[in-house]
Order: C-alpha cells, then structure tokens, then sequence
C-alpha cells in the first residue's frame, strides 16, 4: 500500500524569499533539492513570498548546467573536467528524481497566505502575469508582508485562479494568516470554505483540523459539493527544514496531474500520517457515507446500481465491495481461472452497472489486497449536478440514515428544488463577483473624469502626416515562405509581414517596438530611408528608420506615419514612446472606448501632450524617454539575432528573460511620461487599477 503513496511537501520558501534564513546563493537552491531527497520527497513546489523568481532560479541553474555537462562531455583528456563532470552529473540527478512544481505563497488584501501550485508546463512568464494582475511586481517580489496591498481579496483571488491550471491551499488556516482564525465567523469565512477553488487547507493544530472538519460536515452554511484535504507541508524558510512536517499522497505518476484527482478523493489518497492499507481501510470504513456490498451476487449488483445513484444524488460517498453491511471485512477473491488479468473477475461487473445507470457517473476505484488472494474494491462516487437513476428503472434514490431509501415525489420535488436552488446560488455569487468587479470599475471612471479633463486642457490634436499604405502583391511562392517564417521575423529583412490585426500590448507582455521584418528574394519593392511609424488594425505601433512595404492576406492597409509633424515640436521616438504608453491606452479606454488607434475616428482625434520643451526637466525627461527607446530597439534587435540560435528547451527562459527586460524599460519610460504631464500618485494608482479592471496589460516594475 506505501509504495503507492509518495512524500510530499509543497510549501518550500528559497533565497528569492526575503524572510529565508539561509545562504543567498546559487549552492543554497541546490542544497535545498538535497535536503528534499535525503527525505524521500518526490513532488515539492517552491512557493515564495509573491514571487515566482526562486522558482526561475532553479530552473536557471539546471539549464546552466546541462549546457555546461554538454560542453565537458566533449574534453576526454582532462582529469579536472571528468572531476566537475562527475559533480554536475550528481547536481543533475536531483532534478530527475524530484518533480519539481511553480508556486507562490500570495498574500490578499485582508493579509490571508494562500498557495497557488501551477502546473509546470504553465510559463513562467504567465505567472509573472498572475502576480501583475494581482498587484505584486518586482520591487514586491518575495517580501513578506508587502507594504503594497493586493489588488484581489479571496474571492477575487478564487475566480482569477480559474483562468490557470493550478491548486489553490490556505497556506496556515489555523494561524494568524489562515482563512480559520483571520476571517471572523460568518458568512464570509463560510463562502471562503465552500468554495470549489479551495482544493485543501494546511494545519498544525489537530484539534482545530477536527473542529473544521466536523464544521463542513454538519454545517449547511460550509457545505462543500467535493471533499477538502487537510495537509501539513514545512513552510521551511532554511534547506534543514524541508520536509518536517510532510504529506504522503497516493499518485498513479508523479505529476501535477495526478495530485489534482488526489485532493479530489482525499479520504483514500492523503495522509498527514505514515500511510498503512489497514489504517485507510479502517478509516472508509468508519465513515458513515461507506456502504459494505458483500460478493457480486445478482442481488449485489443491484444494489451497487442502487448505491451509485443514492449516492450520486445526496453528497457522495464510499461503496465497498468484499465488506458486509455491519462493516466486516470479508474480501472478494481476485484470482481469474486463467491467471491473466487477477481483477477483471471484479472490475467487469463493476463497470457494467456504472454504464446501467444515467447519466453514467466517473468514479474514482481502488483496491487494497487482503490475504489469501481477495481483496476489497473502493468506489468512489461523487455528487452529482443532476439526478441519477437506473435505466429503465423509473425509481430515484437517495441515502437516508445510512441506508438506501427510495424517493416519494414531493421529497424527488425537493431534491430537485435543493440543486437548482444551490445552481442559482453559485451562478448569483458569479454574478456578484462581476457586478462587484463592474462598480469598482465605474468608481474608478468617476475618478478618472478630472484625469481626462486635465489632459484635454494640456494636450493638442496631434494632426500626423499619414499616409495609408496597400499590401503589396506577392506570387504564391513567397506567400508560402512567409507563412513558413517564425511570427516574430528578423532584425532585418525587407517585407513587414502582418497576418492578423494586432492590439497594442499581449495579453501577458508588452508588445515590440521594432518592426517584424521578412527576408524575401526577387521581389519590385525596396525600403526608402524615411523615419517611420506603423500602426496596424487593432492598434499595434511600430517604428522602424526605414518604410518597409508591408504584406498581409487578411489585411488590406495599415497606417503609416513619416515623423512627427513639424507642429508637434516632439520627435518620432517620443511620439511612438507616448502612443504605445498606459497613459495613451488608459486614456483612449476611457474616452472612446477602445484602444485600436488604426479606427479612423480615434486616430484622427489623437491628442499629444502640451510640453514646455525649453525647461530643462522636461528637456532631460524627453531625452530620458528616446534613450529608453534606444534601448528597448538595441535589446530586440539582440533578441532576434540570437533566437536562432537558442534551443528549444530554453527557449521559454530565453523569451521570459527578453520581456522582462522591455518590462523594466517600458515601465521606466510609463515613469517619465506621468511625470511630463504632472500626474500625481493618486491619479497613477487611478490610471493603472483601472488598466488592470479592463484586462490591460501593465508592464511588470509596478511602483510603490
């Protein structure tokens, strides 16, 4: 029975923490992978303060390292590279017998701790948008009790979850940053409780983890339609502490996959104590929602048939087939005649009623072997949304003081009543969370109205020379290369390929500056030596010093700008900078709506600051912002040049490590901008909450 459960411990503090009591140091992230395996661990999660950067660490080192192990593979005629060989083999091997899993310990706005588990195929980068969105940016990231409150309270927190494949955890439900003791009792904590993004709770105190288990038990108010798993992981903030206290949890593979069905059925598959068959067995049994099916007589598989709908249509349950109904354990002999497949003898007949009954039900089996070739099968059902019956049957069944018990109709009307009630409930607290979003958003437009009256008052029709430019034709056989080419082009080339509009920033990072470009042989066109900005249907802004022609199936024409007019008195690259800014995306969300500058009755009102271009502050910050710009084209251009070369399995790091850059420097450029139109703090904060309501992208260097 142990060897299919495994150590786990998912709450590991690194010296990307702040709080971390250890080294901060490379050697330190490796010492902790050591510790984790001297205690058996196989699945950990490294979950810093709002942070996701220790994580990115080892990832770093690892790859760091396999690129050095290919490199000395190569050298077979020194002793000293054999030596480091050896040692980094060793380093390596760590990583192989540990999963290691993306988490943060987030804290929301009423000082709450929760962990969020990512699964590890989600980017890293991804997650920096998670910690954005949620209000925590660099200059907060692994420091505990931030000075800067969330931007989500819990329930918040519980629907953003939703958009990532991750499990939510109370990092400590019974101390002072838990959902238990920091929420007062009432509706509130009963809601935090209840709800379906909670997969678990960690816990130290045993008496208060049977105070809340008998709460969600008896109490309506808690009621949870899928168990809670009760855990203990170290919060270990030094590599000494890791894995003291632990949780052994029954996995088929070592996976993200695989923990999430556990906490689904946490009865059978987590333990907070050495797990034994005979101690699991004992506690299915024990509970009151475990039903004993003897053999499987034809009298039996009736009523597993029975069962699976009773228990499908109350809360759930435990059927167990080779146990009587008093609860003995008498076991059902697994060994088929012909010794080929041991428990085909049970699970065929098993199977057979769960596709006799309507709408078949997904449970969860497993099986603990007794002595002398019997064994005793758990089936694991759960509620289900809507009633459950036997084909052909006409009957509906519910469980009632421990036994099956066949429904009258009024108490069918009731059921029914009872899961569109509860179906409505859920569907009105969604709906709350969107109107409560919704009035956040209006509180902030009012907010913003002296915003925009103070820029209109500070600002003039920029009156751009434009010019709207064709796509170009192309043969067949250039079109195909084109769609051939990775999407971000090159640094240099010939052709501006498009193939869809474009908005001006992703949806998880800042978009380019420099212009995609294409290399295509034989073609009319040619670039012209003209200072030029592009801008696409959707709103993306280029600039390039060239005008390129540009291409595209989908897209007729894109706009082209050449310089800034000589009225404005600002150069092109501040004139990019300001257009590609959150201020200019900030104000075009709230005066028109929309932020696509291409659509012809915004850019034809585009508004460029009013700027005393003779005082020397305003002179250094203008100056300030083209050096930025500078920087971001010198940073894509290295980008581009060297991507080619970058193999695959770094290429998420590679790309990561490139948007972070831009962030930094786009955010500084954000810094500069505010400050040229006299912006205070509080109309910042207005400006950037309100991006954020909008499902704005913001550049990661959030401030203070």
């Amino acid at each position: 029975m142990q060897e299919n459960f495994v150590k786990v411990d998912l709450h590991i503090h690194t010296p990307a923490s702040s709080c971390y009591k250890g080294k901060k140091n490379d050697d330190e992230y490796l010492r902790i992978l050591r510790k984790a395996r001297i205690k058996g661990l196989r699945i950990i999660s490294i979950t810093d303060h709002n942070s996701i950067e220790g994580y990115k660490t080892i990832l770093k080192i690892r790859d760091r390292m396999t690129s050095e192990k290919r490199s000395l593979s190569a050298i077979t005629d020194s002793e000293q590279a054999k030596s480091r060989l050896k040692l980094i083999e060793r380093n390596l091997e760590l990583f192989n017998s540990i999963r290691i899993l993306p988490g943060i310990e987030f804290e929301v706005n009423n000082g709450v701790h929760m962990l969020i588990i990512f699964n590890d195929n989600i980017p890293t980068e991804q997650i920096n948008r998670f910690l954005a969105d949620g209000g925590y940016g660099p200059d907060n990231f692994g420091v505990e009790e931030t000075p800067v409150l969330s931007n989500w309270d819990i329930f918040k927190l519980f629907e953003e979850s939703t958009k990532y494949d991750c499990i939510v955890i109370d990092a400590h439900t019974d101390s002072s940053k838990g959902i238990l003791n920091t929420i007062p009792p009432g509706t509130t904590r009963a809601n935090c409780f209840r709800s379906s993004r909670l997969s678990a709770v960690c816990y130290k105190n045993e008496e208060q983890k049977e105070k809340l288990k008998n709460t969600l038990t008896i109490s309506k108010e808690y009621y949870r339609s899928t168990p809670l798993s009760f855990l203990k992981f170290s919060d270990a903030h030094i590599a000494d502490d890791v894995g003291q206290p632990l949780t052994w949890i029954k996995v088929e593979k070592i996976s993200f996959e695989s923990l999430k069905v556990a906490f689904s059925n946490p009865s059978e598959m987590v333990s907070t104590e050495e797990p034994s068959m005979s101690r699991i067995l004992d506690d299915l049994l024990k509970s009151p929602n475990s039903f004993g099916i003897p053999d499987l007589s034809a009298e039996s598989l009736v009523n597993i048939k029975k069962y699976i709908c009773a228990l499908s249509n109350t809360d759930g349950g435990y059927i167990l087939l080779g146990v009587t109904p008093n609860k003995g354990k008498i076991g059902l002999i697994v060994k088929d005649v012909n010794n080929k497949e041991p428990y085909r003898s049970i699970i065929v007949p098993v199977v057979q009623c769960i596709m006799n009954v309507e709408p078949s039900p997904r449970p969860s089996v497993s099986l603990y072997p007794l002595q002398n070739n019997k064994a005793i099968l758990s089936i694991h059902i759960s509620k289900s949304p809507t009633l459950v019956n036997i084909k052909d049957d006409g009957l509906v069944y519910s469980v009632k003081a421990n036994s099956i018990s066949t429904l009258s109709a009024t108490e069918i009307q009731n059921l029914v009543e009872e899961k569109v009630v509860k179906d409505i409930e859920f569907k009105i607290n969604r709906r709350l969370e969107s109107v409560q979003n919704d009035c956040r958003l209006i509180k902030n437009i009012f907010f913003s109205l002296p915003i925009i009256r103070f820029f209109d008052n500070n600002s003039f029709e920029a009156r751009l020379q434009v010019s709207l430019s064709n796509s170009i034709n192309l043969d067949p056989d250039h079109i195909e290369k084109l769609r051939k080419m990775p999407p971000n082009g090159t640094s240099r080339g010939n052709v501006f390929f498009v193939t869809e509009a474009q908005s001006p920033r992703l949806p998880y990072t800042y978009r380019r500056y420099s212009l995609p470009l294409f290399t295509l042989r034989n073609i009319d066109q040619s670039s012209i030596l003209k200072e030029t900005i592009y801008i696409v249907p959707g709103g993306a802004v280029y600039y390039s010093k060239r005008d390129y022609p540009f291409f595209s199936e989908r897209l007729g024409k894109i706009l082209k700008i050449y310089g800034a007019s000589v009225r404005t008195k600002l150069r092109t690259k501040f004139v990019v900078s300001f257009l590609k800014s959150s201020f200019n995306l900030w104000y075009l969300k709230n005066k028109y709506d929309d932020t696509d500058i291409y659509k012809p009755d915004i850019f034809t009102n585009l508004r460029l600051p009013r700027l005393n271009t003779k005082r020397p502050d305003v002179i250094q910050n203008l100056s300030n912002v083209e050096d930025n710009f500078k920087k971001i084209l010198k940073i894509e251009t290295q980008f581009l040049g060297n991507i080619s070369s970058v193999k695959k399995n770094d290429m998420e790091g590679y790309i990561e490590e490139h948007n972070l850059k831009i962030d930094q420097i786009a955010y500084h450029t954000d810094k500069l901008i505010y400050e040229l139109l006299g912006l205070s703090d509080d109309d910042i904060i207005t400006i950037e909450e309100n991006l954020r309501l909008n499902d704005i992208y913001l550049p990661k260097a959030l401030p203070k």
